[in-house]
């Protein structure tokens, strides 16, 4: 099968902390030095020496010294005349290059460098590394995470030589003509912009970015639905109770959530069935992200099978980006994304990341949007039913709500979104959590754990 990583979110943090917090049981903090080796010789070191020297070389053609020499011939301009100095420093000049080859302050972060904190011990007992016995990824581990077949870690097509980024929409759709596409649904105004998420990944990676045509999700409401389930290799039918989805943690049928996946051509395909659960009081539902991602996956391979002459072979990956709910066992409260890095597939939910929700530590129906934002995404203790919530989620953009902050409120959801999204990423390149550094690579444990993490990539990880 092929490796998942994600980032599960199970309850919340507790409010009253003890005093120190253990690591896992099982999980050793790296040490300085481990942390150092982890860094590896540069990458490609022999080639590397050579695009470094010829870079050195290049500019001292230009005219542009060592950095280790412009002090010195600083200092020398005053004691000597100006013509012997300039004759003298332009005999010398490529040769001072050179010798900044051996400077190795120039390739390890500094102590200033915000990349060479280690991580902190936990705060919380639900932080990540409190929970999760890790494992690391040095460089090394990484080079033969690329090169080594019998890890079983990347199948051929997964692998192939695709540079692009796609990223595909997944939009409820309460009505209409699935086969239309004049009909398709729209990216929620309440979401965070979907053309700024596109550009900073663009940026972040330097890789082209595609928006795929939107997937239709369809939610249907009867009575009763039957489920198909394999016994002793027959297919035996089976009546699933409708209202046994209504219970916190219960699975609804198959049956109940179809995903209409998009042609080149911007009409849909024909549904497939995904595993879910819903609370009917409060029409909310969750998607069981293994199973979307098997179909994710399957969409994927068929793309290259039957799509040849559409320029499919340079994808990279795919990556479904959804405002819908996700979840991953029957007692999550929710899961933000997860990857399958050996199929180059992801998914991810925005939908808790919005900066004014307020929800439940144990029922995963049960949040609400507040006018003004804490950071604290959860019910308080001494609180559980507050009272003035919205059902709804206000938009960023609008007068909705009390705090004059609104371009403070989108701002603050779109770097949740776009650090999720450069984090799932980061799997599909084969990058595993970081446990040497501050990382976007980091785990997380919960949301003030997840908001908390830093948006940039340490210099292991980089």
């Amino acid at each position: 099968t092929s490796p998942c990583y994600y980032l599960l979110i199970q309850t919340m943090p507790k409010s009253k902390k003890r005093s120190i917090i253990p690591f896992h049981r099982d999980f050793k903090a790296p040490s300085l030095q481990q942390r150092r080796e982890a860094l590896g010789l540069f990458p490609c070191q022999s080639k590397a020496n050579g695009s470094r020297e010829e870079m050195l070389h290049r500019s001292a053609r230009k005219g542009q010294p060592s950095l280790q020499a412009r002090d010195k011939n600083r200092g020398n301009e005053s004691g000597n005349e100006g013509g012997i100095e300039n004759e003298s420093v332009e005999v010398q000049k490529e040769d001072l290059a050179l010798l900044d080859l051996d400077n190795k302050r120039l390739f390890i972060p500094t102590a200033r460098s915000e990349t060479s904190f280690a991580t902190t011990k936990p705060q919380d007992e639900l932080d990540w590394l409190a929970q999760v016995p890790e494992d690391g990824q040095s460089f090394d581990d990484y080079l033969t995470l690329l090169t080594t077949r019998s890890t079983g870690r990347m199948k051929p097509l997964a692998n192939a030589d695709g540079i692009n980024i796609m990223l595909l929409p997944i939009i409820r759709d309460d009505g209409g003509d699935q086969t239309s596409k004049n009909l398709a649904p729209s990216w929620p105004d309440y979401g965070p912009s979907i053309e700024k998420l596109v550009e900073y990944t663009r940026v972040f990676f330097d890789r082209a970015v595609h928006l795929l045509p939107a997937a239709h999700l369809r939610v249907s409401h009867t009575n009763e639905s039957s489920s198909l389930s394999r016994t002793k290799g027959k297919r035996k039918k089976q009546k699933t109770n409708h209202l046994s989805i209504n219970i916190p943690g219960a699975f609804a049928s198959k049956s109940k959530f179809k995903l209409f996946f998009p042609k080149n051509d911007g009409s849909l395909c024909a549904p497939v069935e995904i595993a879910g659960r819903a609370d009917l009081t409060t029409d909310r539902i969750q998607l069981k992200v293994d199973s979307l991602l098997d179909e994710l996956s399957s969409y994927r391979y068929s793309r290259h099978g039957t799509c040849t002459g559409h320029g499919n072979e340079k994808d990279f990956c795919i990556m479904g980006i959804t405002m819908e709910d996700l979840f991953d066992g029957p007692s999550d409260l929710f899961c933000a994304g997860m990857a399958f890095g050996g199929d180059k597939v992801a998914v991810f939910s925005f939908k808790r990341y919005h900066p004014l929700i307020k929800m439940h530590p144990l029922h995963w129906h049960k949040y609400g949007y507040s006018k003004t934002c804490d950071g604290y995404s959860y019910f308080d203790d001494d609180d559980q039913n507050p009272k003035g919530l919205s059902p709804h989620p206000p938009l960023l953009g609008s007068k909705d709500n009390e705090s004059n902050n609104e371009c403070e409120f989108e701002s603050e959801f779109l770097r949740r979104s776009s650090k999720l999204l450069s984090h799932e990423l980061g799997h599909l390149y084969g990058l595993d959590h970081c446990i040497h550094n501050r990382c976007l690579m980091m785990g997380t444990g919960h949301l003030v754990e997840d908001f908390r993490a830093p948006s940039h990539l340490c210099g292991i990880c980089l």
